[in-house]
């Protein structure tokens, strides 16, 4: 399949006849916000409301999301940022909630960025889970919605070029636009055999 075949991948008729998929999230909340006051009431408010948004936007595709929320999170930054081991679980897309993220993080400062696992090689420590960095200051109606298409379109199962990752955000940003329309993204619903995710109940 090429890159305008892939493009076009999607229509698979009403979301009611899908097979549900149920995405197990955690998010952690950093309490190292805000030069470590952590974040306030109206911060937790602001995510709720960007989760809220990814909810409703891939319900069109049959996925729905199961969330558990941790406070008390942070980022250990000696040379560059880390959530420790402890705040992160296996068989969960692992969602970092800070006020602002730092440069080795989102360069970019789009308030977003995802990896997965990766293994050890010399010089750099392995990776076993799958992580979002969330920057509330920077991020944008759709940042997290464009994250979460990361993960569920597999791009966070390898390690792609700089090309590779300019594509991946055009051709998931194009699928989201057509998401939002009411179309059924079969592009996203690859992640069915991923840790993280689930066969549900057909409605």
């Amino acid at each position: 399949m090429n890159r305008r075949e892939l493009l076009l991948v999607g229509w698979a008729g009403p979301a009611i006849m899908l097979a549900p998929i149920v995405v197990s999230v955690r998010v952690l909340f950093d309490a190292g916000a805000r030069s470590g006051r952590g974040l306030v009431a109206n911060d937790c408010a602001k995510f709720l409301h960007h989760q809220e948004v990814a909810r409703r936007e891939f319900a069109a595709s049959g996925i729905h999301f199961q969330v558990e929320y941790i406070s008390g999170a942070y980022l250990r930054t000696q040379g560059y940022s880390e959530i420790p081991d402890q705040f992160l679980a296996l068989g969960r897309i692992n969602v970092f909630v800070s006020d602002t993220l730092r440069l080795d993080v989102d360069s970019q400062r789009t308030g977003g960025a995802s990896v997965g696992p990766w293994p050890s090689r010399p010089g750099v420590s392995g990776n076993r889970f799958y992580k979002t960095f969330f920057g509330l200051r920077e991020a944008g109606g759709n940042t997290l919605g464009h994250e979460y298409a990361h993960h569920f379109a597999r791009d966070t199962t390898e390690s792609p070029s700089t090309t590779g990752n300019l594509w991946a955000d055009f051709r998931n940003d194009y699928w989201l636009w057509r998401q939002r329309r009411g179309a059924v993204i079969e592009g996203f619903r690859v992640c069915a055999d991923l840790p993280w995710a689930k066969a549900g109940k057909r409605a």
